[in-house]
């Protein structure tokens, strides 16, 4: 009786084996049948012909407003169709919107891809005399149509007459500038 129980069990441990060795070599031939899907699915992005340079809005630039904008960009063999927002602040969005609408492509099948924006902001230091000039400086780089990079220098508004901090006390002086005058004599 003890020897039918273990070749039974043996039996069943032999077929849970073949049946995980089975579900694994499915679940193989699922992954790379759906990778290979997945990568015949991708249609390369088209070239650009021409495009404008993009720039750094300046209401946002005034504002300290960054940030990345991703759109959706469908194509009607030539030009932009269609463009849909993703995600994105809504003043960097427009200049985004702006700057693909500009694009134009060598001839390709009608097609839509994704695009991001990064709209970043150098921060800006100033010395006592207002000189706001650091070492980096605001640059685009393009890997169109799929990205770009727009970077410029943060807008300071300085006044070196306006105040100054006691380094003892840590207290701020403001200076306001009087004009003197005489009162005409009646």
């Amino acid at each position: 009786m003890m020897k039918l129980a273990t070749r039974q069990g043996r039996r069943e441990s032999a077929m849970d084996k073949a049946g995980l060795l089975l579900l694994l070599m499915l679940g193989v031939a699922a992954l790379a049948s759906g990778q290979s899907a997945t990568q015949q699915a991708k249609t390369p992005v088209p070239a650009l012909a021409s495009a404008a340079v993009p720039f750094y809005p300046r209401v946002p630039q005034q504002a300290h407003i960054e940030g990345v904008v991703r759109l959706h960009i469908s194509t009607d063999g030539n030009r932009v169709a269609s463009v849909e927002v993703e995600s994105g602040q809504p003043m960097l969005v427009q200049a985004a919107k702006e700057n693909v609408k500009t694009w134009q492509f060598e001839r390709h099948t009608p097609t839509s891809f994704d695009a991001t924006f990064r709209y970043r902001l150098i921060p800006s230091k100033c010395d006592s005399q207002c000189n706001c000039d650091g070492v980096e400086k605001g640059s685009v780089v393009l890997h169109l149509p799929t990205e770009a990079e727009v970077s410029a220098k943060e807008l300071m508004t300085c006044d070196p007459a306006s105040d100054t901090v006691d380094p003892k006390t840590g207290n701020l002086h403001l200076t306001i500038p009087v004009v003197a005058t005489r009162k005409p004599k009646q």
